[in-house]
Formats: C-alpha cells, structure tokens, sequence
C-alpha cells in the first residue's frame, strides 16, 4: 500500500491551484481582448501573450481559440449563479424562489452588456443565460414536494419553462423588448405550474433583492 504523506498533498494542492489561476489568466485575457476588439480581431497568440503563458501552455488547456470563448461564458455565467444562490437560498417558498431566479436571469439576459456583447462577438448566441436543468428541476420538486406546484413530470415541465424563456430572448434578439414582456412570462410560467393567476401576478411584481 502506497503512503500518500503531507508533502504530497500539499504539493497537489499548489499544483491544482497554480493550475486554475493560470487557467484563469487565459480566461481573463479572452475576455477582455474579446470585449475590446472581437474575437475575429484576436488571435491564440495575443491571448497568451495577454496572459503572459506560452502558447504550449494554452493548448493543455484548450484545443482551440473557440473553446477559451466558451469557457469564458461558462465562467460568467457560473458567477451570476453563484451570487444568485446567495440572495434565494433563504427563501422558504418554492414559488417566491422559482420566480425571483427568472426574473434574475430574464433581466441579466437583457441587460447584462458584458454577457450579450461577449456571446455575439464570439457567434455563441445560443449558449443562453439561464438557470441549468438541474438547478431548476430541484427548485420544481421542491415545490411539488411542498403542494405548492402541480405537475406529473417534471422533466416535460422543466423543459417547457426552458423553451418559454429562450423563446422571449430569441423574440429579444430581433427587437428589444419591453420589460412586460418578461413579466408575463414568469406569470404565465407560475400559471403552468399551478399557482392562481393572483398569485401568479404578485410573485412576478416581487421586487428583486440586492444580487
């Protein structure tokens, strides 16, 4: 049997953090060159020289400079989730929770310059800013769970919400769209989802917390 000792892992731990903070140097750089001058203007090169890493470096990271870009947009996306569960985590109804990270992501879609700019210099105008699957069933099941919802499936449920909530982007994209427009999609969605049209309508006036 192979003793692992301290030194060991301490030294995996140096490795694995000295790791991440080169990766997100790289992360970093992308972005920024991205923001400044768009993507078709940025080559791996000015990436890493940015990052000051070496090209080598770069591709045990990433396999090409399209990758970076989604590793980007997964790396805000994770941050606005990230301080969403800090403002929702508290709430104690399903309902109150469910339509407070719709209008979260409904609004950081809308206004988030960063986000909107950054996926359409880079063509991923079809990664969505939006809650992932597995956040949201579990918010549904809990309010199943609670007899605060109504649904027989809630994979079928999850992906009807996922499809109203692109659709109002994709409407977004050809023209902007005004914030009622999002508003009647989150009472239409707490509408599906069982709640009385009320209560659908005072849950969507809710104000959002401090993010």
């Amino acid at each position: 049997m192979v003793e692992v000792t301290s030194d060991k892992l301490g030294a995996a731990k140096v490795s694995s953090s000295k790791r991440k903070a080169t990766k997100q140097l790289m992360l970093d750089a992308a972005r920024d060159l991205v923001l400044e001058r768009g993507h078709d203007r940025i080559s791996i090169e000015e990436i890493t020289d940015r990052a000051k890493v070496s090209k080598g470096t770069f591709y045990n990271y990433f396999g090409t400079k399209q990758d970076v870009f989604a590793a980007v947009a997964q790396a805000l996306k994770a941050r606005l989730a990230a301080d969403l569960v800090k403002t929702t985590d508290p709430i104690k109804d399903p309902a109150m929770k469910v339509a407070i990270t719709l209008k979260f992501y409904f609004y950081q879609s809308l206004d988030n310059q960063d986000w909107r700019e950054f996926t359409r210099f880079t063509g991923l105008t079809g990664l969505y800013l939006e809650q992932d699957t597995a956040e949201r069933v579990e918010d549904l099941q809990w309010g199943i769970k609670a007899g605060r919802f109504k649904g027989d499936n809630v994979y079928f449920t999850d992906s009807l919400i996922s499809g109203m909530f692109r659709h109002v982007l994709s409407e977004n994209d050809q023209g902007p769209l005004a914030r009622e427009a999002c508003e009647y999609a989150i009472r239409s969605i707490l509408q599906m989802l069982g709640l009385p049209e009320i209560v659908a309508k005072a849950l969507t006036q809710t104000r959002l917390p401090p993010i």
